[in-house]
């Protein structure tokens, strides 16, 4: 007897399954993804747009770009008039702190000043999901992952900005190693300044030595082997000019002591700008070193009456001139990259490009300076950078132009991944519970399931149960009286729910891989106030 309810109890469970194994939907179980953009405006490159044509992803790379409205057979439909397409940008700085308990367990052999830590591998610690969905949200697709802190702070990644972890994201090691020669030790050496450059300095000239004798030692075996030492190790190449490296500039002086020391020992440097730059441009264009160049223009200072004159001159003029820096750079001839780093957020960026726009630099010079110039930099130019057919599906979507002070980016692609980018308004209802979901998916049928949310409004997890079984909600929104529900189904790709309404009763719409649904859903109970979400 036991056995034939489990019987019954398969059998409705696989008829349950129909539903989503119909043609329409299960076709996401065994082929490619395939995605089509519609009528679309398509900014190419910075020199280059389609008025309205289509763009034809499959499986992750960008198959097609094309004047013509016909789309394959097997692609899911976006059709997205009105709209606008943009090539990824890409962020060619962002920082992430090391763990201290893994510099705790400094390996044997390295350095001994404890700012010296140029083995670092960002490939263990180079992702963050937060930071991604930050740089997502303002139009970025891949970005450098750099460690911190330290004098030598070890090696940068290049990531995209997908889901998941390192692992399923990288797309480039050893990117380069990074410097701030700002760094003082709380109790030690170097205490000021000049002894940071003196042990950067001494840092790389032990360095080249070390690869001299390996090198000499690898000629002639019968001498004494020189000991082995990770930091000068992994400073080796850097040190002979062949490794890239990318110092964090505070101020001119700072940029003026990375020109010299650059020259002085050979180096293959790069520069995150402090904003000054445009005080010294000529210096920068004699160096030949791209500059990654920072927007966090000052804000007006403060003055009191008209005849205050507490305000310092040198701080009125900065004010002033900072939003032309980027400008003076590009007419002096500087090879430049936009970086959101230093700004609160990364959507910060669109508004001070559109304040250095307004002092004319030129909209294709941004939009180069955040796609096609990082990506030649990185050596990526036959993967990124453009929308061309054979590069990597990194888009951004936008309504209206991409740099304005508060753009409205409907969504991003990365790796031809659907990321939606929404405005959050703070929650009007508050969901938590267990509910019941009607799916009305027309002629394909009908199908319940039970949805259960977990938590505060601005912080709920939860699960989705259906004839499949139970499934972990991978993203949970309210914003107003809506909720935003995602979940990942071995059958349809990423299903979404769009419902919105009361407390107790929610209305609306989803969408999967494969087609889209109305759903109904009804509240059936209220979490359990004794019991801790």
């Amino acid at each position: 007897m036991r056995d034939q309810r489990k019987c019954i109890g398969w059998i409705g469970t696989m008829l349950g399954g129909l539903l989503f194994l119909h043609p329409t939907f299960a076709a996401a179980a065994q082929g490619p993804r395939v995605h089509a953009l519609t009528g679309v405006r398509i900014v190419v490159s910075p020199e280059r747009e389609i008025t309205s044509g289509t763009v034809v992803l499959r499986d992750g790379i960008i198959e097609s770009v094309s004047e013509s409205a016909e789309a394959p057979p097997d692609a899911r439909i976006w059709s997205e008039e009105g709209l606008t397409v943009y090539p990824g940008l890409i962020e060619p700085y962002s920082v992430l702190p090391w763990p201290e308990a893994d510099d705790d367990a400094q390996p044997q052999g390295g350095h001994t000043n404890s700012l010296v830590r140029p083995h670092r591998d960002m490939t263990s610690y180079g992702f963050d999901e937060d930071l991604a969905a930050s740089l997502r949200a303002a139009g970025f697709t891949a970005a450098v992952m750099a460690p911190r802190p330290g004098l030598f702070r070890g090696r940068s990644i290049l990531v995209a900005l997908g889901e998941g972890s390192v692992r399923e994201n990288l797309l480039a090691r050893e990117i380069a190693q990074n410097v701030t020669l700002r760094t003082q030790a709380e109790d030690g050496y170097p205490g000021s300044l000049m002894g940071s450059i003196a042990l950067f300095r001494q840092t790389l000239l032990d360095a080249t030595w070390y690869r001299n004798a390996q090198m000499a030692y690898q000629r002639n075996p019968a001498q004494s082997r020189p000991p082995f030492d990770h930091s000068l190790e992994a400073l080796a190449s850097a040190a002979a000019g062949e490794e890239r490296i990318v110092f964090e500039s505070g101020d001119l002086l700072d940029t003026l002591r990375t020109v010299e020391l650059s020259r002085e020992l050979g180096l293959k440097a790069w520069l995150v700008a402090s904003g000054e730059e445009y005080k010294r441009p000529r210096k920068l264009v004699e160096s030949g070193m791209p500059l990654l160049v920072t927007v966090d223009f000052p804000e007006a200072p403060e003055a009191g009456d008209d005849d205050d004159l507490t305000v310092d001159l040198e701080e009125l003029r900065h004010w002033d001139q900072a939003p032309d820096n980027p400008r003076t750079l590009l007419e002096a001839g500087s090879t430049i990259a936009f970086t959101s780093y230093r700004l609160s957020q990364p959507s910060d960026l669109h508004g001070h490009l559109e304040t250095a726009v307004s002092r004319g630099l030129e909209p294709a010079a941004v939009l180069a300076a955040l796609t096609t110039t990082p990506a030649r930099l990185l050596s990526m130019s036959d993967q990124m950078g453009t929308v061309e057919a054979g590069k990597m599906a990194n888009l951004v979507v936008v309504e209206g132009d991409l740099f304005v002070d508060k753009p409205k980016i409907r969504s991003v692609w990365v790796d031809g991944n659907h990321f939606p980018v929404k405005e959050i308004e703070p929650p009007e209802i508050d969901p938590a519970g267990t509910w019941s979901i009607e799916i009305d998916a027309g002629e394909i049928g009908r199908l319940t399931v039970s949805l259960e949310l977990i938590g505060e409004p601005d912080s709920l997890e939860g699960f989705i149960t259906t004839p499949a079984g139970r499934s972990p909600l991978t993203s949970v929104i309210v914003s107003g009286k809506s909720l935003e529900a995602v979940y990942e189904s071995p059958m349809l790709g990423t299903v979404t729910f769009n419902l919105s309404g009361s407390d107790d009763t929610l209305s609306g719409n989803g969408t999967s891989d494969r087609g889209s649904f109305k759903a109904k859903a009804r509240r059936t109970s209220k979490p359990d106030p004794e019991v801790a979400p």
